[in-house]
């Protein structure tokens, strides 16, 4: 994420450090072969700016918790696809 779309309330030391959490966690999740990268993107970026909004600083932490809400998302989503194609077989 470059630096310009971090929030500006955020300290310089803090949106460097979303994007070094944002570029770790990406590189992690992108292994799980996706169906939407941009979403997901989107997701780890959301969750690692409110966390260093409300003061998390431990780049481990911002990473591990982006990535359980976005495979959370991910798998949620999934999911309810195979619900609704069960539902529409089942019809």
């Amino acid at each position: 994420m470059p630096l310009n779309e971090i929030p500006k309330h955020l300290s310089p030391e803090t949106r460097r450090l979303v994007d070094a959490a944002l570029e770790d966690a990406w590189q992690e999740l992108s292994k799980d072969g996706l169906v939407d990268a941009d979403r997901a993107r989107q997701k780890l970026a959301r969750t690692i700016i409110i966390l260093a909004s409300v003061g998390e600083t431990n780049p481990d932490k911002l990473k591990w918790f982006a990535l359980h809400v976005a495979r959370g998302a991910l798998q949620a989503e999934q999911a309810a696809k195979r619900t609704r194609q069960n539902c529409i077989r089942a019809a």
